[in-house]
């Protein structure tokens, strides 16, 4: 299909661009991809020329973008599924994981829960295994339930010396 664009009445000239240009584009950028190695753009572009398509890097950039493909192991491929950084591969950013079975919501003014969550931690509250702050809410992990309730009677505290 394509697509006649006339400047004006009376021009003679045609400017028909192919509608499906793109699409067949990046088919046959699927097709190289499902074929062998691509491990950089220059090779990309080299093999889409002798197939008889031309593509700058930054349409090329568009077209993988669009496509869903990410470069793996040094070499293209088409990620069919949302891309999510594998546990494996964050090993060495962990540190430890425990089974925390109470929590202890937190409400603060916005902007400060950050403050408040690093606070509630430097009082090293025996129990207190860590927190996740918000933007006005800080969520508190502790080991019991006890310890929850230290932990909000200390916040009640605070709430009611303000008073």
């Amino acid at each position: 299909m394509r697509i006649k664009i006339l400047l004006n009445k009376t021009a003679a000239t045609d400017y028909s661009i192919p509608v499906t240009q793109t699409a067949e584009r990046r088919a046959a950028i699927r097709a190289l991809l499902a074929e062998g190695e691509v491990k950089n753009q220059y090779e990309l572009e080299v093999r889409l020329k002798k197939r008889g398509f031309q593509a700058s890097q930054p349409v090329l950039s568009r077209d993988l973008r669009a496509l869903g493909v990410a470069k793996q192991a040094g070499v293209y491929q088409l990620v069919e599924s949302e891309r999510i950084t594998p546990l494996t591969a964050l090993k060495s950013l962990l540190r430890a994981a425990e089974v925390v079975p109470h929590f202890v919501m937190v409400h603060c003014e916005p902007g400060a829960a950050s403050a408040v969550a690093r606070a509630l931690e430097a009082e090293e509250v025996p129990g207190l295994i860590g927190s996740v702050a918000g933007d006005d809410t800080v969520l508190v992990a502790v080991s019991s339930a006890a310890v929850g309730q230290r932990v909000r009677r200390r916040v009640a505290e605070l709430l009611q010396s303000t008073s």
